[in-house]
């Protein structure tokens, strides 16, 4: 070792339960090394008197006097102490007579000891789960507790917190912890040996030894960067970025039998699983009382390495087990008898002597060849293989899948039952990951970047899944450009020689566009055409591939097809197409500007085609609709793609509000679902006429003609009708907001003109149920009277045909015609159906379900015309219960319907309400109030 190269001891310290951490420790300080701060300065020796070997992470198999007694360095002899805690505390023992509750306990107080050694304490903040009949674990888990609440960490007369613990929720944040860490340490530490005029209490290398492991700057051999390969085990060095989505997939892993592994094709799904979660496995990541990951055996493969993927499977076990005697005509009796791989995996363990613990574990990369290159005869027997396989104690099964052969799998009822449980999403990379995915493997292999560059290609690359692919591209040409030039900087010359992240497909597209005959419009639209049909957008708003029946094209396109093809951009078997790699969505401008400008349309006509197939299969049940809020945009999409539904597609894009009114007017629609329609119709917009408000800010009245005929008799007064105009709903409260919101309405003194001084402009109460189509309630007569006079003037020269044959001339407001409160002999015809007098505008008895009175019980009024089976024979709705109706004249003088009377007379009211029974809200029962009172 240089002598200038200072040596760092590094003490790792835990009980069994953390062995991914102690991989990860390990990472990171073979990572140290190689940053350039670090670089040719620093080296470890890392002591682990629990770890023998340099091999994978061990439960504790040394005590603290054995490896005294042994000369391996103490904890206090030692510049940086790692203490990791989760869910234990370890096995208690007794040293020199002192009882200590574990040997991490004693290695963190021997640490503590020691001024110069700077020791930092990690614990594990996510929930253990234990068994049961774990009671072991679950002591160790109070044990630990109760340790960490002790005179250690606190001080017991006082309270007072001693030190300090680093706390964290999974791996991947204890390494973004440690890194952080360490790099300050370190540099520190540095800094104290640069300052120093003797040698440091470390400098001396230890003598070598099992539990000791050296660290040195030795970099990375050839590229650090895969191109367009995917990662493997062996590259778990140079795996960056992904760190929080492996501790994720470690977890599922250790709780499912079967994982599959989803994300867009180019997203890295094979790289997380044979760089990220094999090493981890490897590193004893699952570790329970029943299983040891570092002893489980590997078995991967493709379903589309053979044309039969039970013979892909078979050639694998052959592959990973090869001294054992394999019978070729066992794969043709697994695929009739699924069973038969059981029975096969059960002998094979038992034939390696395998510990108890030890299983096998199934890694089936780009599992959706199943269904593109399998032929179909095999697809459910092998689906039937792996159910069965993964209810064996022993098998674990991870599938990679392409998010777009999803669908495909869970058609199939066994695979749609594995994945229920093991669905893994792998989402693109963010920009932060990217970042690391750029400069941990350079600093690995000492490479060097022009200032600005690794930026640049961050924001030349984007986040999308096909990124991570022309990143690694990229990389690994701007890699082999300074290896021949024998260099190590990778540099912005090289970088605009390739033409940036997306040069060398982008253009091989724009060239291949070029030479194909036509106008460019012409060309255009043929690429419109095919390129429709050859992606699909997904929610994220990244493009990926699907493949396309070749029959689907006509000859024009055809030809496009085929020049694409020659230029190794599409591929095609004998009966279909799809694209070479998803980067070409990103690298070619013309085809990124085109998906751009359509995207989102293509991405609602995915959603809405794979949402109709999905309502049809569910017998077109009512809850698998889209709301209106989804249906708005997708009226747009139709409008702008000219697209045809089919006669599915229409049914299930039917408006929401046109649904909902039709189980209103279904008589079996319970009095609770009536009141949730009508305020759902307020939120989406209740479109229905007379309910609203016009364009132009007017109330949007829907006259009804009452026709003549008759006299009423009210306190034994005969008062004769005479023709009308009535609104079909009461007034809504959008209605009424209109007037009190126009600037010449609520607030003009012409509007209250005759009323007592006191309530002219009277304030207005608010609404009980804010909701836009109920009817305003809470209203005054006076503030009534004052809105009528107000619409009228609003509704000059408003015509409406006479109301009948006898009626004489049309009505115009302003000439012939004043808008106003009705009168009650007005209310009471309209409402019993003139001269047939019934009980109830219904008819001659109460009907439950027929109105909103006390009997419903929702105590509060609902959406107006929420009871279309209550109409009066006019077609008025909401005559018996509701809200009271004010009428214009006196309760007790029916004759005087004068607007300036005392403030004392009571004016009539009419119909009843939510709050009284089904009395008051008979056709010809009266009431009245006092014409201040609003309620």
């Amino acid at each position: 070792m240089a002598e200038n190269i200072v040596l760092l001891k590094v003490f790792v310290s835990s009980p069994g339960d953390v062995s991914e951490e102690r991989q990860v420790a390990l990472e990171v300080l073979e990572w140290l090394p190689n940053r350039v701060a670090f670089r040719g300065k620093v080296a470890f020796q890392v002591v682990a008197w629990d770890k023998p070997g340099a091999g994978t992470p061990m439960l504790a198999s040394m005590s603290p006097q054995e490896a005294i007694d042994a000369g391996l360095p103490k904890p206090s002899e030692c510049d940086i102490v790692l203490v990791i805690f989760w869910s234990k505390i370890g096995r208690p023992f007794q040293m020199n007579g002192v009882d200590y509750l574990s040997g991490t306990h004693y290695e963190l107080l021997d640490a503590l000891s020691s001024p110069p050694t700077q020791t930092m304490i990690y614990q594990r903040t996510e929930k253990k789960l234990f068994e049961a009949e774990d009671e072991a674990g679950i002591a160790q888990y109070k044990a630990l507790q109760a340790f960490l609440k002790g005179d250690v960490f606190y001080d017991p007369a006082t309270s007072q917190a001693r030190r300090g613990i680093n706390r964290y929720d999974a791996p991947a944040a204890f390494r973004e912890q440690l890194e952080s860490h360490l790099e300050t340490i370190v540099a520190n530490l540095l800094e104290r040996q640069a300052t120093r005029s003797a040698p440091s209490q470390s400098a001396a290398p230890v003598a070598a030894a099992s539990n000791i492991q050296m660290i040195t700057a030795k970099g990375w051999e050839g590229s650090p960067f895969p191109g367009l390969r995917s990662f493997t085990k062996d590259d778990a060095p140079i795996f960056f970025g992904r760190e929080r989505e492996i501790d994720a997939l470690v977890k599922l892993v250790a709780s499912q039998r079967f994982v599959a592994v989803v994300g867009a094709s180019g997203s890295g799904k094979s790289s997380l699983v044979g760089a990220g979660l094999l090493p981890r496995l490897a590193a004893n990541a699952v570790n329970s009382p029943v299983t040891a990951s570092k002893d489980w055996y590997v078995v991967q493969f493709t379903p589309g390495q053979s044309s039969n993927p039970f013979v892909s499977f078979f050639e694998a076990l052959i592959r990973t087990f090869k001294p054992l005697p394999h019978n070729w005509r066992e794969v043709e009796e697994i695929q009739t008898k699924p069973a038969t791989a059981c029975t096969i995996l059960a002998r094979t363990l038992v034939s390696l002597k395998a510990p108890q613990w030890a299983e096998v574990l199934l890694f089936i990369d780009q599992f959706e060849e199943l269904f593109t290159l399998a032929g179909p005869e095999t697809i459910e027997p092998f689906a039937r293989m792996l159910e069965l396989l993964a209810a064996e104690p022993r098998v674990r099964i991870v599938a990679t899948v392409r998010h777009d052969f999803v669908h495909r799998a869970i058609e199939i009822p066994e695979l749609a039952e594995l994945l229920r449980g093991g669905f893994f999403s792998l989402a693109a990379p963010t920009t932060r990951a990217l970042a690391q995915m750029i400069k941990g493997p350079a600093e690995l292999a000492a490479l060097d970047f022009e200032p600005g560059l690794p930026e640049q290609l961050l924001t030349d690359t984007g986040s999308g899944a096909g990124s991570l692919a022309l990143l690694a591209y990229t990389l690994d040409e701007l890699y082999n450009i300074a290896a021949r030039r024998g260099d190590k900087r990778l540099n912005f010359a090289d970088y605009d020689y390739l033409e940036g992240v997306a040069g060398a497909i982008g253009k091989r597209a724009e060239e291949t566009f070029a030479r194909f005959g036509g106008s460019v419009e012409e060309k255009e639209q043929l690429l419109a055409e095919v390129f429709r049909e050859l992606v699909e957008v997904d929610e994220r708003g990244t493009a990926t591939r699907q493949r396309a029946p070749l029959e689907r094209f006509d000859p024009q396109q055809g030809r496009l097809v085929e020049a694409f093809t020659q230029a190794r951009l599409l591929v095609t078997d004998a009966a279909h197409v799809e694209v070479a790699h998803e980067t070409l969505f990103q690298s070619w401008e013309r085809l990124r500007h085109w998906i751009g400008s359509v995207q989102e349309d293509l991405i609602l006509r995915r959603q809405l085609r794979a949402a109709a197939e999905e309502w049809e299969r569910r017998g077109r049940a009512e809850g698998w609709h889209w709301p209106h809020e989804r249906l708005e945009p997708v009226y747009a999409m139709c409008e702008r793609l000219k697209l045809e539904l089919s006669e599915t597609e229409k049914r299930f894009t039917e408006p929401e509000q046109a649904r909902l009114l039709r189980e209103v007017d279904d008589l079996r629609t319970g009095h609770e679902r009536r009141r949730e329609i009508g305020d759902r119709l307020s939120v989406i917009g209740d479109t229905r006429p007379g309910v609203g408000v016009r364009a132009d800010g007017l109330p949007d009245i829907d006259w009804l003609p009452v026709a003549p005929g008759g006299s009423i008799q009210i306190e034994e007064q005969t008062f004769k009708v005479a023709p009308f105009y009535i609104a079909k709903y009461p007034i809504t409260y959008a209605q009424y907001e209109a007037f009190v919101k126009d600037p010449d309405g609520f607030d003009n003194h012409a509007w209250w003109k005759g009323f007592p001084k006191e309530h002219q402009r009277q304030k207005l109460k608010e609404q009980r149920t804010k909701s836009r189509n109920n009817p305003r309630d809470s209203v005054s007569w006076y503030q009534a009277v004052a809105f009528t006079r107000w619409l009228h003037q609003r509704l000059q020269g408003l015509e409406l045909p006479s109301p009948g044959k006898d009626a004489g001339s049309p009505f115009v407001v302003g000439s012939n015609a004043e808008v106003r409160l009705p009168l009650e002999w007005e209310w009471q015809w309209a409402a019993q159906g003139g001269s047939q007098k019934r009980e109830y505008p219904w008819g001659g008895e109460w009907q439950e379900g027929y109105a909103n009175t006390y009997e419903a019980g929702l105590n509060r009024a609902v959406a107006v015309g929420s009871y279309p089976q209550g109409a009066s024979p006019f077609g008025v709705l909401d005559m018996s219960g509701q809200v009271l109706e004010w009428c214009l004249n006196n309760y007790s003088q029916p004759a005087e319907k004068n607007i300036s009377s005392n403030i004392t007379d009571i004016k009539g009211l009419r119909g009843g309400s939510f709050l009284v029974d089904a009395s008051y809200a008979a056709c010809a029962f009266r009431n009245g109030d006092d014409p201040r009172y609003a309620y």
